[in-house]
């Protein structure tokens, strides 16, 4: 399967994409809870209700999303589509802040950004082919958290300066380079069978690997690996930036704005070093690290008690972040080879995702309004202590021995698919 080498425009633009589209893909992301707790002034429990109904509907229509990107002939103007989709409920929640509006305006932003991440990555896939696609995914992840610090940054700055509102509408201005970003993609620069992960089967099968059928216990296992961490990872930073709202008063938009820039500067060099090593290493090793780390973490939190010392343990949350998001692609862009179904089974892996983070902020808001932050702190390291044990024990290894990658490559930009 031969096609033409991608235009630097449309490898421009995908990096503009990568840089732009997921900082505004979950609206306001963690500052809607510096919103909910010091303009709305609602308590942990109501705050976790609409973390977790939100959640809900983005998760419900996470694998639909990924059949719809595996099918849709032009992947980059459905990104377009859902960010203007987005950009519009921001405004809506800007301007009516009541407890509905919040509810039905994160619920819709969850369900359009689904599409997001796995156009992101067909498109990705499709461009620069299967030996290109370590590198890629590494370098969307480096820029993306580079695009991230400056979100934050603006975000953290705007909601000091002109108030928690002004939040939304910086939000809202964000979305008009990444709607162009994605427009500038030719869609003739993107392969249509390989961006749905259709291109041939490796020669040789990985232990417990069946001919024909992508869906087998390794899948299995790494969706509830993927639940279980996030089960215990996504409350973290929603807790952090509880603790720190009540502690830093006016000051919490800006210190929350710090926490995100920790992360994602910690991100950068992880996501670089992960594409860059991933070609010549196992999955599983460098996955095995990002799941160490989250059980640390969240036994950390219990001894920091400022603002200062809480955010600056988001370090972890970057190690822990730049891993997870490379190699959880790689490892179902291995799982999936030939199938036609990778943004299929990536959907279905954000769903996993998307249910373990919905489920962490209800029950972490419970535990956290009943019983203490510290409580809730234990209750999310022990889970990310099984999830850890369970990666360890029974997830094998995907990555396929390299004579096989060879035998079943075609090429596309120049380099192997």
């Amino acid at each position: 399967m031969t096609a033409p080498v991608p235009t630097a425009r449309s490898v421009r633009a995908l990096d503009a994409l990568a840089f732009f589209a997921p900082d505004i893909q979950g609206g306001v992301g963690p500052f809607l809870v510096i919103f909910m707790t010091g303009t709305l002034a609602w308590d942990p429990q109501r705050i976790g209700s609409v973390m977790f109904v939100s959640a809900l509907v983005g998760l419900a229509a996470q694998a639909p999303a990924g059949a719809l990107i595996d099918s849709a002939r032009h992947k980059p103007r459905w990104i377009a589509g859902a960010i203007a989709l987005i950009a519009l409920t921001l405004v809506a929640m800007a301007n009516w802040p009541g407890y509905g509006v919040i509810l039905a305006g994160q619920s819709l932003i969850g369900a359009a950004g689904t599409l997001v991440a796995p156009a992101l990555a067909a498109i990705s896939l499709g461009m620069v082919g299967r030996a290109g696609l370590e590198g890629r995914i590494g370098r969307n992840a480096a820029i993306t958290a580079a695009g991230t610090v400056l979100w934050a940054l603006g975000t953290g700055a705007v909601g000091h300066f002109y108030g928690a509102h002004a939040m939304f509408f910086y939000a809202t201005a964000m979305a008009v380079p990444t709607i162009a970003a994605a427009l500038l993609i030719r869609n003739r620069d993107v392969d249509p069978r390989l961006a749905r992960g259709a291109d041939a089967v490796d020669a040789a099968a990985m232990p417990g690997e069946h001919a024909g059928r992508w869906y087998d216990r390794r899948l299995v296992v790494l969706l509830l690996c993927c639940f279980l961490f996030h089960l215990a990872n996504a409350a973290m930073l929603t807790l952090v930036a509880q603790k720190v709202s009540s502690r830093a008063d006016a000051s919490g938009a800006l210190w929350m704005s710090a926490g995100v820039i920790v992360t994602q500067l910690v991100t950068i060099p992880i996501g670089l070093a992960v594409g860059r090593w991933a070609p010549r290493l196992a999955r599983k090793p460098i996955f095995l690290v990002g799941f160490a780390v989250l059980p640390v973490r969240g036994l950390l939190y219990l001894l920091a008690d400022s603002p200062a010392a809480l955010l600056a343990l988001q370090v972890l949350d970057g190690v822990g972040a730049g891993i997870f998001g490379v190699m959880l692609t790689l490892m179902i862009s291995d799982l999936t080879r030939g199938s036609g179904h990778f943004n299929f089974a990536l959907g279905i892996a954000a769903a996993c995702v998307g249910l373990g983070a919905a489920l962490s902020n209800l029950v972490a808001g419970a535990v956290a309004h009943t019983s203490g932050y510290g409580t809730a702190f234990v209750l999310l390291a022990g889970i990310a202590a099984i999830a850890l044990i369970l990666f360890a024990l029974a997830m094998p290894e995907t990555r396929r021995p390299v004579k096989a990658v060879a035998s079943g490559a075609s090429t596309f930009g120049g380099a192997a698919a």
